[in-house]
């Protein structure tokens, strides 16, 4: 059941929040933690989750109770563009939320959803209140401390990350911890050349401070987050017009400027091969295959289960680092494996899988 203050804040529009980022930088981890604090203060939250792949791997990791729109198998800014016009005016008719989470997968352009919002917006209340886009700090600065590598074969990824910022009102600079002092710094001057005009956040592990989150939530109409007193709700609807007009005069000249020059989409040269896992496997040969990935392969992802544990895993690799999570998915969700990156030999991955994996 709504409280009073819930229901009071339908006489607002729906803030939209767009969660952009290269692959494996940190949007769920960052969504998590904005998930937690939506309900920590009695909000509805409602979440359109976009992955490449041809299942919502990252979907598992949410709460089960909050609402979610699925777009698999594409990127939501080109192929299912009207696809997610239907699914953002379906999620606010169907749930009625607070607050709308867009996760957009690693290789989207976000400016190329602003449209989209902008156009269900005309009949539908909703207002667009933050695009934030996460940078993982340490494999950018290994891109700019490989000059061949940005000119020769990362080309394209660097002009997709440069998409990225250039969409951002904020954007975190996230896994500082394993980045240096150096490539920290010249990860900041490099972001602030592409996107002079957005909020930087240093951030670990996608941790940032409440306010932020707090910022992102609000737009003109004022604050849906509660407050102690008159005084206080009086100064926080005065504050937010003002931040509200500075992010609708950053994103509108953001589209404008989009518009400059041609656009081919820059992410046309990513590809995934999703895999079922029939049975269980050995976790050390499955290790060891993971390791020896070509460089062409950006990230892998899936959920494992071994010969050598009762236990089932979420794994993620990502930069040649891999993370393995013990989980019990809701409702029945098969084992799989979907590996994401530039113009991949799927017949190759097939075979060298199935040669170090399964047999003896």
């Amino acid at each position: 059941m709504r409280t009073s203050q819930q229901n009071h804040n339908r006489d607002r529009a729906i803030p939209v929040i767009i969660l952009s980022g290269f692959l494996g930088t940190g949007k769920t981890t960052l969504l998590k933690q904005w998930l937690q604090w939506s309900t920590e203060e009695n909000l509805t939250p409602a979440v359109i989750m976009n992955e490449v792949g041809e299942v919502n791997l990252d979907g598992q990791q949410l709460p089960p109770e909050v609402a979610m729109k699925e777009m698999l198998g594409g990127c939501i800014c080109c192929s299912f563009r009207g696809d997610f016009s239907t699914k953002l005016y379906e999620l606010v008719q169907e749930e009625q939320p607070d607050v709308i989470y867009v996760e957009c997968t690693g290789i989207a352009e976000p400016m190329e959803l602003v449209e989209s919002i902008t156009e269900v917006s005309l009949y539908s209340d909703i207002v667009l209140t933050n695009i934030v886009t996460v940078v993982d700090a340490k494999h950018l600065g290994d891109l700019l401390d490989d000059e061949t590598a940005i000119q020769k074969a990362n080309r394209k990824m660097m002009r997709l990350l440069e998409e990225q910022v250039r969409a951002a009102n904020t954007i975190l600079l996230n896994k500082s911890d394993l980045a240096t002092a150096e490539q920290l710094d010249k990860v900041q001057q490099h972001v602030k050349q592409w996107n002079a005009h957005t909020s930087l956040v240093i951030t670990d592990h996608a941790v940032v401070e409440r306010e932020l989150w707090i910022q992102s939530c609000v737009h003109a109409g004022g604050s849906l987050l509660l407050v102690e007193d008159d005084v206080q709700s009086s100064e926080n609807t005065n504050n937010t017009h003002v931040q509200h007009g500075h992010d609708h005069l950053h994103v509108e000249h953001a589209k404008k400027d989009s518009h400059h020059h041609s656009h081919s989409h820059a992410h046309d040269f990513v590809t995934a091969w999703t895999h079922p896992l029939s049975e269980p496997v050995d976790s050390e040969r499955f290790e060891n295959w993971l390791s020896t990935l070509p460089s062409n392969v950006y990230r892998a992802k899936g959920i494992v289960s071994f010969t050598d544990t009762t236990k089932r895993y979420m794994f993620q690799f990502a930069y040649r680092q891999s993370e393995f999570i013990p989980i019990a998915p809701q409702g029945e969700v098969k084992d799989v494996l979907v590996v994401i990156g530039e113009h991949l030999d799927t017949g190759m991955l097939q075979r060298t899988f199935e040669a170090a994996v399964y047999k003896a």
